[in-house]
């Protein structure tokens, strides 16, 4: 995925597309085409929803909204454990290298983005009346050790009620696969 250019070239629209298309290839109706990629998909979602993944667990409709009121990733899915089934909801910021910033709330004030956006994800849930189980993620590029992490602000995500995981993090659960698309984006880049 990288070339010669020496910017990005709109890295974070692609980290949407591609972690999209990962998280609904774990839907259980996935499981029969390409099983390789199918496993590497469900271990991608489960490190998301912090599940210990076993064979009784199934992902089941999978939906995903890129850029919905500004939120990255904005997942709902049903976690079949045992043939028990519970609504989850996934709000993900994804980064490759930008900083953590201040954005507009809804009542005109700037505050921390994770802070505006879990906002916005909660107060659609309040509305709800299922139960649903809510999880805050925060995907960067960027190492947890190197110098950058800290500088970007990514050490504070957890302040906000996140989970944080490194690209690196996510990727050490796969391997090849049948998927070029999986490969280049999760092995290759």
């Amino acid at each position: 995925m990288n070339d010669e250019s020496g910017l990005d070239g709109s890295a974070e629209t692609v980290m949407d597309y591609v972690i999209s298309w990962t998280l609904r290839r774990a839907d259980v109706i996935c499981a029969d085409d390409k099983p390789k990629l199918y496993s590497y998909c469900r271990k991608i979602l489960a490190a998301i929803l912090s599940i210990d993944l076993n064979d009784s667990i199934t992902f089941e409709d999978v939906k995903v909204w890129k850029q919905d009121q500004r939120i990255d990733l904005w997942v709902e899915l049903v976690v079949n454990k045992d043939k028990q089934k519970e609504q989850h909801a996934i709000l993900i910021e994804n980064k490759y290298y930008s900083q953590l910033h201040n954005t507009k709330d809804t009542d005109g004030e700037y505050r921390n983005q994770l802070s505006v956006y879990k906002n916005k994800f909660d107060e659609h849930y309040r509305k709800q009346t299922n139960q649903w189980y809510k999880h805050y993620a925060l995907i960067t590029c960027i190492n947890k050790d190197d110098p950058n992490f800290k500088k970007a602000k990514y050490d504070s995500a957890e302040d906000y009620g996140y989970n944080v995981f490194t690209y690196e993090e996510l990727k050490s659960k796969v391997e090849e696969c049948e998927s070029d698309i999986f490969n280049e984006f999760w092995i290759n880049w």
